[in-house]
């Protein structure tokens, strides 16, 4: 991208923005006629975000009161009210729509049945393409130099119709995969896992070796909870998913479960169980109990996010001084590729974002608003808040205060909320550097990152849309089998089904039209290739 041209449309918007009082008279380019017309009443906007304002710092009562939202609404003359909107099960959403009255802006969660393309097909988000070559110079420019987020902004009839958090820098998005204990690992005298040979071979060594040093074998190999992700993570070694992706071989649509080869990769995961190097309760531990697992010097891998590289080291270095928990690259088996499972890492654009409504009155003001937000210095903004304040720029680059860093009153990741959202947002760019610094505050994590990143990304299928007779079958046919399918996969690595029955399995999901679903993503992946 040539970033000082952008810069320089992004600063025509600006002034343009802050000119809102006279923006009637003024031309497609989106320039201000003069300096005067920044004078005048602000204009107010309503948008409906996607969740509730939650701060750890008293005095923050919403997005408001954050210095980067405070500055976007200063720099634009425009009242933004952020009004909350509990997504959890889509009611408040739903019963917006229902209402029949809309705010100006709305944000529409990715699980919306039918998604935004429903949204524009019942008249409550209206089409972009015209307002954005008139009104947002900064978003056009995006969308014209970086086709693949293009592709991943429009529907598949050419429109668009959202304003999204946009992934430039995908190197972001790479934030999970399987960890190993290093230090386990140094002690048993082997190197890194990298295929599924090796981490048997590791994964036996915890279980044989008293790591933890209080006297008994009670190590936990590879540790997992009841939606067995970490189990799952091995599958790419087999070319697949525990969900729906892209077959390497025929490059179409296919559903991992339901392969020919999930049946090996089951095998391998039931001999790993019998064997001791699977936890035992892992379809019993929830959350805060594999947590307790791991902060007891208990585990030696799992799958998970890059978080717990920090969390677990700040945990546990005062009584195991030599704790190193590394992200490993994922580990290559009879596929005889090191395949990516995070599915994220085909997303330069998530499948919510925000849309206009129908009802919004002044849409040259929405438009220019939302241009703002995703140009340079309105995603600056939200990712490092203000200069001098939040960040501070050295040798050209951006870093962040002690301030944020080294608040005496807050840990750093509960400081930088009063500034910005470095690691979520809305409408915005996100910056790989601001999300790092919390991140990958260690050596292993910025490792891992990397690590993840570039493996194999052929399985991963991109967000991809449905009509919306297709999202109400898929929906249909899913809730089935996808719930079937987790508690088989339990039930064949712990024993207690026979994988004999494994013919079984597949005729059980044939039955409950799994190849109609795969159908149905084909064809939605064939509608997303043919995308320009």
């Amino acid at each position: 991208m040539n970033k000082k041209g952008y810069a320089i449309i992004s600063l025509s918007v600006l002034l343009a923005a802050t000119a809102l009082a006279g923006c009637g008279n003024e031309d497609s380019s989106g320039d201000s006629k003069s300096p005067e017309a920044t004078k005048g009443a602000p204009k107010e906007i309503s948008f409906l975000w996607n969740g509730k304002f939650s701060s750890k710092i008293p005095e923050l009562k919403g997005y408001g009161d954050v210095e980067a939202y405070k500055e976007i609404q200063k720099r634009t003359n425009i009242n933004l009210k952020i009004q909350d909107n509990d997504t959890a099960n889509l009611s408040q959403f739903n019963i917006m729509l229902a209402s029949g009255t809309y705010p100006d802006i709305i944000y529409v969660p990715g699980s919306y049945p039918g998604g935004i393309a429903k949204l524009v097909e019942d008249g409550v988000a209206i089409r972009l393409n015209e307002l954005i070559d008139k009104y947002a110079p900064n978003y056009k420019k995006l969308l014209d130099e970086n086709p693949q987020i293009k592709k991943q902004v429009m529907l598949d009839d050419g429109t668009i119709a959202k304003f999204p958090q946009v992934n430039l820098d995908l190197r972001r998005n790479a934030w999970s995969g399987t960890m190993i204990r290093q230090d386990w690992l140094d002690k048993v005298g082997l190197k890194t896992p990298t295929t599924i040979d090796e981490w048997y071979t590791a994964l036996k060594a915890f279980k044989n070796t008293d790591l933890n040093g209080n006297g008994k074998l009670d190590e936990i190999p590879l540790g997992d909870q009841n939606s067995f992700g970490s189990i799952a993570s091995f599958s790419t070694a087999y070319g697949l998913l525990t969900s729906f992706q892209i077959n390497p071989n025929t490059g179409k649509a296919a559903y991992g479960p339901y392969e020919p080869a999930f049946k090996d990769f089951l095998t391998t995961m039931r001999k790993w169980y019998q064997e001791g190097l699977i936890d035992s309760e892992f379809a019993a531990t929830d959350k805060k109990g594999f947590e307790a697992k791991f902060s007891n010097n208990m585990v030696g891998a799992y799958g998970g996010t890059i978080t717990g590289i920090n969390t677990y080291k700040n945990q546990l270095k005062s009584t195991v001084p030599n704790f190193k928990l590394v992200g490993v690259t994922p580990p290559v088996g009879p596929a005889g590729k090191s395949y990516s499972g995070a599915g994220q890492l085909a997303q330069y654009v998530p499948l919510e974002g925000a849309v206009v409504s129908s009802q919004a009155k002044d849409k040259e003001t929405v438009m220019k608003m939302l241009d703002f937000m995703i140009s340079p210095e309105g995603s600056d903004l939200q990712n490092w808040g203000i200069e001098g304040v939040s960040y501070k720029v050295e040798n050209g680059k951006k870093k962040f205060t002690d301030e944020v860093l080294k608040n005496p009153n807050y840990e750093a990741r509960v400081a930088v909320s009063r500034y910005a959202y470095p690691t979520s947002g809305m409408v915005k760019v996100m910056d790989f550097d601001a999300w790092a610094s919390f991140e990958l505050q260690y050596p292993e994590a910025v490792e891992a990152n990397d690590r993840w990143f570039n493996a194999d990304k052929a399985l991963l299928l991109p967000p991809l849309l449905f009509k919306g007779d297709e999202s109400q079958e898929i929906s249909k046919i899913m809730s089935e089998a996808d719930t079937y399918m987790k508690e088989m996969v339990i039930k064949f690595i712990m024993g207690n089904e026979s994988l004999d029955n494994y013919s079984k399995y597949t005729d059980t999901l044939k039955k409950m039209n799994i190849e109609k679903a795969v159908q149905i993503y084909q064809a939605a992946y064939e509608r997303y290739q043919k995308r320009s």
